[in-house]
């Protein structure tokens, strides 16, 4: 294989991508893959970019580049398997593996990564969720004229900000709620022939022939007009494109997201084309601390004398406790740090009982009133909902059910303790286990109206590998709760690498990288380890055995910077 170099393929229709460079890669010695997150450790990424070919990701190019600054990209457009053959069959005869490449650092040859003659759409909410992509459920859109979504669905609950995705001139506003499909709803006109549509408002704060600027305030969201939820409907059109063949869309409808630009890159979109921002986003969360270093106390049994030694040695300032925690070993903790922080999980043992929410409420009511008198105010409460063992199929078949429950039981605790802190727990990751665990994506998107009304939200972030870790879909997994709730806080209610064949040492140095990482991060109150220790079983996830051996990760914790 070339020194690192490989060739990313769109994820659909890939094996018709790999015979197409098959040659090309078998002459010069070149990987594949169709996941962006493999190139992480290369120096070039030859990426091939058909419309719309990277979905998930958006605008590939950006979506590296922001992850991957060092990699230099060769980024192939091609909107068939044909021209690609013929366009590296070409650099085989040239002996070249590759053109000119993009990148950020300005080596001689390389390209600009935001190039100033093009359109870029920044993100028009606060939150950072797509709900019905472009072209998607055609079996709904064909009783219109159209091949699929004629845009792209954002979230935006109700009373949301909406902002201009690009500067340029209003030239419709649309105040009446039923004389449009797209109900109350801003056009804009921008540079080069392009206009955008946001659709569904509650109402316009803008006025025909006004001058906006890109992230400036134009709406609030609603449900108007031929809508069944609070979101924004964003359309982009292009003044001649249907026909010209641009687009299989009429009335110059074409796909926005190869123009979107996504929160976390903004910044340095902003700066690379001399652009202000107008106003400012940065979010104010109830949290005066960076994100804790935390660790879950002892399972199954009482916090022993060696536990409390590796809070010590690992310098914890933050610790779970459970409802049946006694004021000694709360004391005993305190000891150790007197200002450290306490969380705790208020979980019942559901097995042979059914409880409603209020119900629950005051079978708990004497663990509240002793936690509380003891200082407590932060709570999580049933912590891993979608698992059966944990009410799932036995009191509630869904997350809509769940949050429903959980909005009477903290609405009961609530009145007896207004000071207190509910938090909605963080939910087992992973897909669909039958009879053992619901979705949990699945399960929080049912939850959504809780988790908007909770103090403040519960996540938990598990990998096998060092790479894993640093993925969205696994140790970082609080981003994508991020980007659906902005402005709550989080917490990390339990991380840890599963895996039970790697060592501790390096699971001590892949948690102090982790923790490092987040203790500035903006809205992350602390982050629990999986566990100090465990009265039986979790081999794999114990700061010490039970035999009071500790292992290293406590060592390399403590000595994290910061």
């Amino acid at each position: 294989m070339a020194a690192g170099h490989i060739i990313l393929l769109p994820r659909q229709d890939y094996y018709k991508w790999v015979r197409a460079v098959q040659k090309y890669a078998l002459h010069f010695g070149v990987g594949i893959t169709p996941d962006p997150q493999k190139v992480a450790d290369q120096q070039v990424a030859t990426v091939i970019a058909p419309p719309n070919g990277y979905p998930k990701e958006g605008d590939i190019l950006l979506w590296l580049k922001m992850r991957y600054p060092n990699i230099l990209i060769d980024y192939i457009f091609c909107d068939s398997q044909f021209k690609l053959v013929e366009m590296l069959d070409a650099r085989i005869r040239r002996g070249k593996p590759y053109g000119k490449l993009i990148g950020m650092d300005n080596q001689p040859g390389a390209l600009p990564l935001y190039r100033k003659d093009r359109l870029y759409l920044f993100w028009p909410t606060d939150y950072g969720t797509i709900l019905q992509p472009f072209g998607a459920n055609q079996e709904l859109y064909m009783q219109y004229g159209l091949p699929g979504h004629e845009g792209v669905d954002i979230r935006a609950p109700h009373g949301a900000n909406v902002y201009a995705c690009a500067d340029g001139e209003v030239y419709l506003v649309e105040n009446r709620h039923d004389q449009h499909n797209y109900g109350v709803h801003v056009r804009i006109r921008h540079s080069t022939g392009y206009r955008t549509i946001y659709a569904h408002l509650e109402r316009a704060l803008v006025r025909v022939g006004e001058q906006v600027k890109a992230r400036q305030l134009i709406g609030r969201a609603d449900s108007t007009g031929n809508s069944s939820g609070n979101h924004l409907h964003l359309t982009l059109k292009k003044d001649g494109a249907t026909e010209r063949g641009e687009t299989d869309y009429p009335l110059d409808i074409i796909d926005p997201t190869p123009f979107l630009v996504y929160k976390h890159q903004e910044a340095e979109v902003f700066e690379a084309l001399g652009m202000r921002p107008v106003g400012s986003r940065l979010e104010a969360y109830p949290w005066s601390w960076p994100c804790l270093v935390g660790l879950n106390s002892r399972l199954g049994g009482t916090m022993q004398e060696i536990d409390f030694e590796v809070l010590q040695q690992a310098r914890i300032e933050a610790v779970t406790i459970y409802r049946h925690t006694s004021k000694e070993t709360i004391q005993r903790v305190r000891a150790v740090d007197p200002s450290i922080f306490l969380l705790a999980r208020m979980n019942l043992d559901f097995r042979g009982i059914v409880l409603t929410g209020r119900q629950w409420a005051e079978r708990m009511y004497p663990d509240f009133t002793r936690l509380s008198d003891l200082g407590i105010q932060y709570f999580e409460i049933q912590h891993m909902p979608n698992l059966q063992q944990n009410g799932w199929r036995t009191i509630w078949n869904s997350g809509e059910a769940f949050g429903a429950w959980w909005e009477e039981a903290t609405g009961v605790v609530r009145e007896q303790f207004p000071q207190a802190r509910f938090g909605f727990p963080g939910v087992l990751p992973g897909g669909q286990i039958p009879g053992l665990r619901m979705d949990g994506g699945i399960f929080m998107d049912g939850a959504d109206q809780a988790m908007m009304k909770a103090d403040w939200l519960g996540v938990n972030c598990f990998w096998n590998s060092e790479g894993m870790m640093d993925s969205p879909e696994f140790g970082r997994g609080y981003l994508r709760l991020r980007e659906r709730y902005p402005h709550k806080l989080i917490f990390i209610t339990e991380f840890a690498n599963i895996n039970p064949y790697t060592n501790p040492n390096v699971k001590g140095r892949e948690y102090r990288k982790y923790l490092e990482s987040l203790r500035n991060q903006p809205g992350i109150g602390a982050a629990f380890a999986q566990v100090v220790s465990a009265a039986r079983g979790y081999d794999a996830l114990v700061w010490r055995n039970e035999s009071g051996l500790v292992n290293r990760i406590a060592e390399e914790v403590g000595n994290r910077g910061g």
